[in-house]
């Protein structure tokens, strides 16, 4: 069941929260001055969330690769390693929501 629930009432009823959601009997949508911010759902939604996202970065990624290895038929090593990096970088953000470092 999806409920509503604002900052304040989450810090009153932090513990009953947590355990609707740990048994599964409850998900939250947090609001803050009426807006929805987040979510809070059990760990293995969570786990299903992450598992997806995963699955679309590396689809994402595979994609890149194609349209890369299309895109490099002419064109100079440079240009080939520079279009790797931004595939890498573009895979790294998707599967972790920051830029890669490297």
């Amino acid at each position: 069941m999806l409920k509503t629930i604002s900052t304040t009432d989450l810090r009153t009823h932090i513990k009953r929260v947590l355990n609707e959601v740990g048994y599964g009997q409850a998900q939250y949508v947090v609001e803050k001055s009426g807006e929805p911010t987040a979510a809070i759902i059990n760990l293995e939604d969570f786990r299903l969330l992450q598992s997806v996202r995963q699955r679309q970065a590396a689809t994402s990624l595979r994609d890149s690769l194609a349209a890369l290895r299309e895109r490099s038929r002419d064109l100079a090593a440079e240009e080939l390693d520079a279009l790797i990096e931004e595939a890498r970088s573009e895979f790294y953000y998707q599967r972790s929501g920051t830029p890669h470092a490297g």
